[in-house]
């Protein structure tokens, strides 16, 4: 023992079992949630893979539209922006009777990418949203 003190005393071996057996149970619940991501995200990119950056259904495509429409021509038109395309004959004021969250969602995201030297088109951004936020 010389100069360097006591030595400490010995650990139990059940102490470092239990510590051991936490950082595997941490460890496999970890990968076990990185693989279920992964294969909700695969899942949601389906679409996407079997038919390419196509915008499928109504909703959608308004979305895409009024996202469109917003990154063109700003928030302040936007939110006056009355849409003669839709609910025809009378149109719709569209700024009024929507929440545009998808909307500016999408335009962050492209404006975002512009700035980071990665450019997407608007319509590629609305295709992958779904799997993005979802």
């Amino acid at each position: 023992r010389g100069s360097f003190g006591a030595l400490p005393p010995p650990r139990a071996p059940a102490a470092m079992g239990a510590s051991a057996m936490q950082l595997l149970k941490w460890a496999v619940q970890l990968l076990a949630l990185a693989y279920f991501l992964t294969q909700a995200y695969d899942i949601r990119l389906f679409a996407v893979r079997e038919y390419g950056k196509v915008i499928h259904e109504f909703d959608p495509w308004f979305n895409f539209r009024a996202a469109q429409y917003l990154v063109d021509n700003g928030w302040h038109k936007f939110i006056n922006w009355f849409d003669t395309k839709v609910w025809y004959p009378l149109g719709r004021p569209v700024g009024h009777t929507i929440y545009p969250g998808m909307q500016v969602a999408a335009a962050v995201i492209y404006h975002s990418l512009e700035a980071l030297g990665a450019p997407m088109s608007i319509n590629d951004v609305c295709v992958f949203i779904p799997a993005w936020f979802g």
